[in-house]
């Protein structure tokens, strides 16, 4: 095998804080690590939660640190994982249900291909926590396969359901889990295989090769990192100890028996898998399959709102917008003031440029909040008048969202509210309720 460098390789399983008492690295230092060290792409894989994803895309783009100073390193693409826990059945909340405890949790890496994914991985992490919570955030087969468009799978760690069974002898089973999981995620869909020095992996290893070879499953090397060099495995103990509340002498104390759980380099993952070569390119193969343009339209491009429906009768929500403002402004007297008219025009003109122009859809967030502000009086909730730039508009006004002085009458400016910047509409302030 010609020399690899870290170009070559990317880690596709690694835990940072939002892995409680687990994970030893915070964002911005694994990241910039991952960078310093010239890896084409990095995952984080927390347990259950998707907690650090938008911090960890912004760190990965970045090219100023927190001081305002040049990053020295290449940005580095970003993969969005989560290490979930797969239970038989996630309504089972009691260790009579599950009568193996919180061992029946198996781990399962989930990645986010596209922007779909993303959407499947943080409605499971949320069930996971809302309706499976047992020891962990549990999810089942059944909401997984529900929920596994845009997803792709890694088969984890020794706590695995597959790896559990080969570690038992189950190969049977481990094979059935193996098509399960292909005739689910297709070409989605990943076995892994790591090694830290631990006797059980190296024992399962041969038998996740032959899975490889007969369900013709691609095989990735994975190094389950926890900190970010070796020399933090003491460290690493010690956050462990925290994590059960043991003193760090206590021999029964949970703790990693090797100190291998670090970001290594593609050499020394090389050194392990090099007679398994596939396992390698397969870990930049898999980067290439993210489509990171449509995770980052539509989580950063325009606005992401959820959908108001509007009565019958009204084309669009623009169009109610507009009939509610009318009303409005019959209710404050201004209907017949030159003033309002023109100035509530002007407000109108420019949230329907914002959408045709930009597709910033102000006429379905001013219908969200004054939904939620109308609810709020109809149940003599209180209600304050409005604050910041938001209170200068004409528009919140005759929508009932802002109360109280006339904002035309005090020479208030509609523009502080909704700017025009660089031929894109800007939303300045908060409504402040």
């Amino acid at each position: 095998m010609s020399k690899i460098t870290n170009k070559d390789f990317v880690h596709h399983h690694v835990h940072s804080s939002a892995s409680l008492f687990d994970g030893l690295c915070n964002i911005d230092d694994l990241v910039m690590e991952a960078r310093g060290m010239g890896f084409p792409g990095l995952a984080i894989t927390d347990h259950g939660t998707v907690a650090n994803w938008i911090k960890f895309i912004q760190h990965c783009k970045a090219t100023k640190d927190k001081n305002g100073k040049d990053i020295p390193f290449p940005p580095i693409k970003y993969i969005l994982g989560v290490e979930a826990y797969l239970s038989a059945d996630h309504e089972h909340h009691s260790n009579k249900e599950q009568t193996d405890g919180r061992g029946g949790n198996r781990h399962l890496n989930l990645f986010a291909k596209n922007f779909k994914g993303y959407q499947n991985i943080c409605q499971l992490s949320q069930k996971s926590f809302t309706d499976g919570f047992f020891h962990d955030p549990r999810i089942d087969i059944n909401q997984l396969a529900e929920h596994s468009e845009g997803v792709i799978v890694g088969s984890a760690c020794l706590s695995s359901v597959i790896n559990s069974n080969l570690l038992y002898a189950r190969y049977k089973e481990a094979k059935k889990t193996c098509s399960l999981f292909k005739d689910i995620f297709k070409e989605d869909f990943f076995l892994e295989v790591m090694f830290h020095g631990i006797p059980e992996e190296a024992l399962i290893i041969p038998d996740i090769l032959k899975l490889s070879k007969e369900l013709d499953i691609p095989v990735i090397c994975t190094n389950d990192s926890h900190y970010l060099k070796k020399e933090d495995a003491k460290s690493q103990e010690v956050l462990m100890a925290m994590s059960t509340s043991r003193c760090i002498h206590d021999p029964k104390r949970y703790r990693f028996p090797y100190g291998e759980f670090y970001l290594k380099s593609a050499a020394e993952m090389a050194k392990v898998w090099e007679s398994v070569p596939s396992s390698l390119s397969n870990s930049v193969a898999m980067l290439e399959r993210i489509d990171h343009n449509d995770i980052e339209k539509n989580l950063f491009g325009g606005m992401r709102l959820p959908r108001f429906d509007v009565p019958e009768g009204f084309k669009n929500p623009f169009d109610y917008l507009k009939h509610l403002a009318t009303e409005g402004m019959k209710k404050r007297g201004w209907s017949d003031s030159k003033k309002h008219i023109e100035r509530l025009k002007i407000e109108l003109d420019d949230v329907q440029v914002a959408y045709e122009h930009n597709d910033y859809d102000f006429s379905t967030y001013f219908l969200i909040v004054w939904d939620y502000i109308n609810y709020a009086r109809e149940k003599n909730i209180y209600v304050g008048s409005g604050r910041g730039s938001g209170y200068g508009s004409l528009l919140l006004h005759c929508l009932g969202i802002c109360s109280g002085l006339d904002p035309i009458k005090f020479n208030l400016l509609w523009e502080r509210f909704l700017g025009f910047s660089e031929q894109k509409f800007i939303l300045e302030a908060d409504f402040g309720f």
